[in-house]
């Protein structure tokens, strides 16, 4: 087999070797061995590349983590992911959106529903999140649209009230304060057992007894305003005095310009004489 795999042309000189019969000599007897072996093996050239060491790569690839990531009935806050996908096997339903690698997120703040919609695909899966967990999904159709507009839904505390008459350790809540010349003042009993106006009617006393606020809260305020004020009144009388400078100078040429007139017409009347 390795003499028929060799190249044509070591064949070709072989095949010549075997046609001439020269005479062969004691000196080269030993030589024709040695050449027979070598054309009989050929030229072997490298039929694989060299390669370095290299490690084996384990079995165990990066996980995708797909698959749901919120079951049914479960509480989900805008933004959260709901199912991980590579193609559409679920669809976003009611208050959900799918993003480029068809993860399925929450738009509302609810209750993961899964669902079939036959009256918009007869064979889609859907992702839905509710309000109300006992909801169920779909709708039926031309049903009232529920929306939160982005607004959550909060109990109002009831505050309870406080009954008029004492407190338990026998400090009645509040007492009435009669002076001569005011109205009457309600003071409630506070948080350290002290008895005091609210803060609303505090603020009104100002209207009801006639007293005078300061303007300014500061002293560098009134003195700037003072400032102010004096600077404009300066230039207010420096306006003015230019007003009646130049009012003078008017009335003073126009003095002028009367009596020459005036000369003119006396000279006239002594001539006619």
């Amino acid at each position: 087999m390795r003499f028929l795999t060799m190249q044509r042309p070591t064949l070709a000189a072989l095949a010549g070797m075997s046609r001439a019969t020269p005479a062969v000599t004691a000196a080269t007897s030993g030589l024709l061995p040695l050449w027979a072996n070598v054309a009989v093996q050929g030229q072997r050239y490298a039929s694989v590349k060299a390669q370095g060491a290299y490690k084996k790569k384990s079995k165990r690839g990066i996980p995708k983590k797909l698959g749901a990531k919120r079951t049914g009935d479960q509480f989900v806050i805008p933004g959260n992911i709901i199912y991980k996908q590579r193609g559409t096997l679920w669809w976003p339903g009611e208050n959900c959106l799918m993003g480029r690698d068809h993860t399925i997120h929450s738009k509302a703040t609810g209750y993961v529903k899964y669902y079939r919609d036959p009256a918009r695909h007869p064979d889609r899966k859907y992702i839905g999140v509710v309000f109300d967990k006992e909801d169920t999904l779909p709708y039926p159709p031309h049903a009232e649209r529920k929306r939160r507009l982005n607004m959550t839904e909060i109990p109002i505390r009831t505050v309870p009230e406080r009954p008029t008459a004492e407190s338990p350790s026998g400090i009645p809540y509040q007492v009435t304060r009669v002076q001569e010349g005011e109205p009457d003042r309600v003071l409630r009993l506070q948080g350290d057992y002290s008895y005091r106006e609210d803060n609303w009617k505090i603020g009104r006393l100002v209207d009801t007894t006639n007293l005078k606020t300061k303007r300014f809260r500061t002293r560098k305020q009134y003195f700037r305003q003072r400032r102010w004020r004096r600077e404009r009144e300066i230039t207010g009388q420096r306006a003015s005095e230019k007003k009646r400078a130049e009012a003078g100078e008017a009335q003073g040429g126009a003095r002028k310009g009367g009596s020459k007139n005036g000369s003119k017409k006396v000279t006239a009347k002594k001539s006619k004489k």
